[in-house]
């Protein structure tokens, strides 16, 4: 009966130790970086993939936002601030700090606006870097990576996410 129930014990820590696994091996965000001075890690197989206003609070606006948390629990948002620049093939610098408003990011054309938000703290946008996009299906599919310098710190990250299923 010992052994059984080490063997149930077992069991239960090699299936936690896997982390979760991608939708359908379709989906998921990893990354690692500093933001504010403090440690993130990402590492979420069915973030929800929001695509609209992600910042209601300020001006309406268009977004595509990921939605995860971060390996120690705390709430993750990675926002692409102009989705109109989000086309296959892409590769972007990121860039458009000095945007003023939600609207005025969304019209920047040339670079890509990026922001990182953990927690309850406010969103910080990304002053340089890099995104690269090999997939995109406007509400259905986006894949690629990203590397972003935030003042401070920085993050970098691969993501495939897909909407949740219905």
């Amino acid at each position: 009966m010992l052994a059984a129930a080490l063997g149930v014990l077992l069991a239960g820590c090699g299936t936690a130790a896997r982390g979760v696994q991608p939708r359908d091996g379709r989906s998921g965000l990893q990354g690692t970086g500093t933001l504010e001075g403090r440690q993130v890690a990402v590492g979420q197989g069915a973030p929800d993939l929001v695509v609209g206003d992600c910042d209601p609070i300020d001006e309406p606006d268009d977004d595509v936002c990921f939605v995860s948390d971060t390996i120690d629990g705390r709430t993750f948002v990675l926002t692409f601030e102009n989705p109109a620049v989000l086309v296959t093939g892409a590769a972007l610098p990121v860039g458009g700090a000095d945007c003023t408003s939600p609207r005025t990011c969304d019209a920047v054309a040339d670079v890509a606006v990026v922001s990182l938000k953990l927690g309850t703290d406010d969103a910080v946008r990304a002053d340089g870097g890099s995104l690269t996009l090999s997939r995109v299906e406007p509400f259905g599919n986006y894949v690629g990576e990203v590397i972003l310098e935030l003042g401070d710190g920085g993050f970098t990250g691969t993501f495939d996410v897909v909407p949740p299923p219905e």
